[in-house]
């Protein structure tokens, strides 16, 4: 026959026993006039920001209003200086026009005329003058050769 032996399984640890977690108590109801009362927001933080933008956008446009009038102001310079060069200019043309007029030898006969100066009846003929010694050394300086 054959001994049966049984053989006992090693005990566990027995664990700690659960502590049963019990909901918070429930406060008790308020009267309805009373209530809690959360701080109050604060809208400074909004305001320092928003005044300090508005402030920058209104030197942001001032400043630009004084470019503009500047710019104004300088065209208004360089119109006034396109108009004296346009002037400068015009006086110029009719300096050279009077100037081309007189060379004309149309005018210079008329002008001789009014001299008293007339044309020559005959060419002119070249006349050739004799050589003359040439004159040495420094002593001719200032001289006059007759």
């Amino acid at each position: 026959m054959s001994v049966a032996v049984a053989v006992a399984a090693p005990a566990r640890p027995r664990a700690a026993p659960r502590t049963v977690r019990r909901p918070a108590p429930i406060p008790p109801r308020r009267p309805a006039h009373l209530r809690v009362v959360r701080p109050a927001v604060r809208h400074r933080r909004l305001l320092r920001p928003t005044v300090l933008a508005a402030l920058a956008t209104t030197v942001l446009l001032l400043a630009l209003v004084v470019v503009n009038v500047m710019l104004a102001q300088s065209q208004l310079t360089i119109d006034e200086l396109n108009g004296r060069v346009d002037a400068a200019q015009r006086s110029y043309q009719q300096a050279l026009l009077a100037r081309a007029e007189a060379a004309s030898p149309s005018q210079i006969i008329v002008r001789a005329n009014q001299l008293g100066l007339v044309a020559p009846g005959q060419p002119p003929v070249a006349v050739p003058v004799p050589a003359s010694p040439a004159p040495t050394g420094s002593s001719t300086v200032g001289t006059q050769v007759p």
